[in-house]
């Protein structure tokens, strides 16, 4: 979207981009993991069409809420799918490389839009011009649902679903290594995941639970997955990825080089969300984020500067122009590499097994809640501020996400636990042994341990108290 609505013939038939609703609905606690990626490709496909063929506001803005319903479905079920699915030396990799997937499918749009528009003169003004590039979403969601049934069912949400004569079946189809439902280590895995799933199914789910303390603090939960939801978008990522056109344009750049620098801050965001699958599971989540934190808070606070520069000494306004948006191509690569993935990560991993959806949708929502904000918020922003770059109001503009950014790092650092290198049930475990917001204990484990109880992963599941290290 970020070249499309720039161009004329959008802004003439829709006008301006204004803000809409947002609306999703959780399928994956009664139909599972995989028919709710199913359903979720099928309301995106409808919702690509409408878009598509849209000839007033109303129709667009339908689909693209109906487009937002199947992507916010997608954006709750895939990372946990992922989570629950792999075992723990590898949970991390796939869920980057998921969002990774992501980030190609952003690179792809971004060079789809600038062949459009610039490598397509003859269909200059005319709607063909955004319409072709929004129809291009209609080819993925079909292969989607058609490989989809050919996969395996979560073995937790099985469990979860009191279905347990299955759960070692699928384990042997994912992990075994040749082994069969009925060797010792399968039937080990899947006891402990079946009896978490029926320690946990002694008190209903509901989302009353979800603001309680109780003995798996899920309130507590909660609310450190819907903070990743907010940071995540208060980094201001999606504005810089939704308006880097315009961006570029503010700080003295012609439309041909501002397409040309959008696609190449693909590039770099790609680059970026690949690195963590060489150093997620040693670093950590939590060391991940920080690091993210930090760069991309500098990054903006250089984008200030440059702006402060050329609004003080115009004569330097080209050079700063382009250092500015030097400094945004580096804003994200440092979010690739630092924020991007761990979102979808930490919400899916630090749930409880019949909360985890819950807790993964209350993350989505504030995800797509701040992003909903800031990105209406934006094209406001930039038509108050003007269309002159590195003015003295600019500057403030990304000054606010600086500071957002920067002051995550003390909560990042002293209120989030590590979850890295610990299984599914392992966390459940974690919040049971310290179940107050305790600052120095919560500092301390997350930096020495890598994982809850060094012991077997059956003596951890099975949910009984004992003296091990935290």
């Amino acid at each position: 979207m970020g070249g499309l609505i720039s161009l004329e013939s959008f802004t003439n038939r829709f006008d301006n981009p204004s803000p809409g609703a947002l609306a999703a609905f959780i399928w994956g606690d009664r139909f599972g993991r995989r028919w709710a990626i199913i359903y979720s490709c099928m309301v995106l496909l409808v919702g690509a069409a409408l878009q598509t063929s849209a000839y007033w506001k109303a129709m667009y803005i339908v689909g693209r809420i109906v487009a937002g319903v199947g992507v916010g479905c997608i954006s709750v079920t895939v990372p946990i799918y992922a989570s629950e699915c792999a075992h723990p030396s590898w949970r991390g990799k796939l869920v980057v490389l998921e969002t990774t997937m992501v980030i190609i499918g952003i690179a792809i749009s971004n060079f789809t839009n600038f062949g459009f528009v610039f490598g397509r003169p003859e269909l200059d003004g005319t709607e063909a011009q955004w319409r072709i590039p929004l129809g291009l979403q209609m080819i993925f969601p079909p292969f989607v649902f058609a490989l989809m049934p050919f996969t395996v069912e979560s073995p937790r949400w099985l469990a979860a679903r009191g279905r347990h004569g299955e759960v070692a079946h699928v384990l042997a189809r994912l992990h075994g290594q040749g082994s069969t439902a009925e060797s010792p280590h399968i039937q080990e895995q899947a006891n402990i995941i079946v009896q978490t799933a029926i320690h946990e199914a002694e008190v209903e789910s509901s989302w009353k639970e979800c603001f309680s303390g109780g003995e798996l603090q899920n309130f507590r939960r909660l609310i450190l997955a819907a903070t990743t939801g907010f940071l995540h978008q208060a980094t201001g990522i999606n504005v810089v990825i939704y308006y880097a056109p315009v961006i570029f344009r503010q700080v003295g750049l012609d439309d041909r080089n501002s397409f040309i620098l959008s696609c190449v801050g693909s590039i770099c965001f790609l680059l970026g969300s690949v690195l963590p699958i060489f150093y997620i599971e040693r670093l950590g989540r939590r060391k991940t984020m920080m690091m993210g934190a930090v760069t991309c808070g500098l990054c903006m606070g250089m984008i200030a500067c440059t702006g402060a520069v050329g609004a003080n000494f115009p004569e330097r306004a080209i050079a700063t122009g382009w250092a500015g948006a030097a400094f945004v191509l580096l804003f994200q690569f440092c979010f690739g590499i630092g924020w991007n993935s761990m979102n979808w990560l930490y919400s899916s991993e630090i749930g409880s097994l019949r909360m985890r959806n819950k807790t993964s949708a209350t993350q989505c929502l504030f995800h797509w809640g701040t992003n909903f904000l800031t990105v209406m918020v934006a094209p406001s922003g930039f038509a108050y501020l003007g269309c002159v770059a590195l003015t003295r109001n600019l500057r403030k503009f990304y000054l606010v996400w600086m500071a957002v950014t920067l002051a995550a790092i003390p909560f990042l650092l002293f209120c989030f636990p590590e979850t890295a290198g610990r299984t599914l049930e392992q966390m459940d475990e974690f919040f049971k042994r310290y179940p107050q917001w305790n600052i120095r204990k919560v500092a301390h484990n997350t930096f020495t341990d890598s994982a809850v109880g060094e012991g077997s992963e059956k003596e951890a599941a099975t949910v009984h108290h004992s003296e091990e290290r935290v």
